[in-house]
């Protein structure tokens, strides 16, 4: 009879961090990997809660009980996906039959959410948690701000709703100011209303920036599009295609909806309701391209795509209307022409609920796709 003493890594940071990819069996393979990481993260508590599997399964042994130690990894995008590799792993430790029960230690509540699928498998005797005490002369506010801003977790359940939230009370502070100066002809602006758009959209914008790394994304957009160049033309060229009709795009809702509207802010919402079927005509370009690689490389993956062109499509419509619907409350445009908005409204829910269902329906019947191919 063994007891097999499990360790999980919910969010994958031995994977990321230190390079080991689980499952990882025995004590000596699992010492290893609890070396790397501390090595490369000293303060990451998952190597602490490695140590204290470890610890447990010492004490065990001592006791003369027959114990083995394994390390189970996930993946940084905590949720499903993560969840599905763990239950993979623990379905190739457990289903040799060796072991009776498992004895879980976890280095807090994220990772008991396996509890559930590790019980699917085998029994649990107990769940350990580890907890890592800290030196009280070095738990200030500033430390945990600072170590908080670098967790992903935390900046991804925090920081971007924050920053939305700045952001979008700034943006919509700065329309109003502006629309207010127009309508009253007054050009001096309250300078504490602008000091607190000002700052509202600088910190909304930061947080965002922090929140999706969104430099890191530009330079790996950046390096794909010159691996792209290098790989194919056709992905490449779509993609220079699809950056000129941006700024196609820019140029001729600006002209159309300058023309159109003496009103700032009339004007404003024109150009992004024109300017929508632009980035739409952008993304449906880079995914032609995208069709047309994988074709000539006999790949699978196309009817998905159509799927979510299709599904981008009626987000332009129900983006359009409802910039046009805007300018209706606003009592720029007629009736007659609300009533279309609403139109291109109802249009892009419904193939947004068409096209969701006949995708569900062609993911649940794959072999219909079999036999029309």
């Amino acid at each position: 009879m063994t007891t097999l003493i499990i360790n999980v890594d919910r969010d994958n940071d031995f994977g990321d961090k230190a390079g080991v990819k689980g499952p990882v069996v025995g004590y000596t393979e699992c010492y290893n990997a609890a070396v790397r990481l501390i090595s490369v993260d000293p303060e990451d508590s998952d190597s602490n809660a490695l140590f204290g599997a470890l610890k447990v399964y010492e004490d065990l042994r001592k006791k003369g009980e027959d114990v083995e130690i394994a390390l189970l990894t996930g993946d940084n995008d905590v949720g499903e996906k993560s969840d599905e590799i763990l239950s993979k792993q623990i379905a190739d430790v457990v289903g040799s039959g060796l072991y009776t029960d498992a004895i879980l230690v976890s280095d807090g509540a994220e990772d008991d959410y396996i509890v559930p699928v590790i019980l699917s498998y085998i029994k649990i005797r107990y769940v350990k948690h580890i907890i890592v005490r800290h030196n009280e002369n070095i738990e200030s506010l500033y430390y945990y701000i600072v170590r908080a801003l670098k967790d992903k977790k935390i900046l991804s359940k925090i920081l971007i709703p924050l920053g939305l939230v700045f952001l979008t009370y700034g943006l919509v502070s700065l329309i109003f100011i502006l629309y207010s100066a127009y309508v009253t002809g007054v050009r001096i602006i309250d300078p504490t209303v602008g000091a607190i758009t000002f700052v509202t959209l600088v910190l909304g914008a930061y947080l965002l920036e922090r929140g999706f790394d969104l430099f890191n994304l530009m330079a790996r957009l950046i390096r794909e599009v010159h691996e792209y160049a290098q790989d194919t033309r056709i992905l490449f060229f779509t993609y220079v295609i699809a950056g000129l009709l941006v700024l196609v795009g820019i140029a001729s809702s600006y002209t159309i909806a300058v023309h159109t509207s003496k009103n700032g802010l009339d004007a404003f919402l024109v150009f992004l309701s024109l300017f929508t079927w632009w980035v739409y005509g952008s993304i449906f370009t880079t995914e032609v391209g995208r069709v047309a690689e994988l074709a000539v490389g006999r790949k699978a993956g196309i009817l998905k795509i159509w799927y979510g062109l299709i599904f981008s499509l009626s987000i332009a419509f129900v983006v359009y209307g409802m910039f046009n619907y805007i300018r209706y409350i606003l009592g720029f445009i007629t009736l007659k022409s609300g009533l279309i908005s609403i139109f291109f409204l109802i249009l892009g829910l419904i193939i947004a609920i068409v096209s969701s269902m006949v995708h569900r329906y062609f993911n649940e019947n794959p072999e219909i796709l079999r036999e029309g191919t």
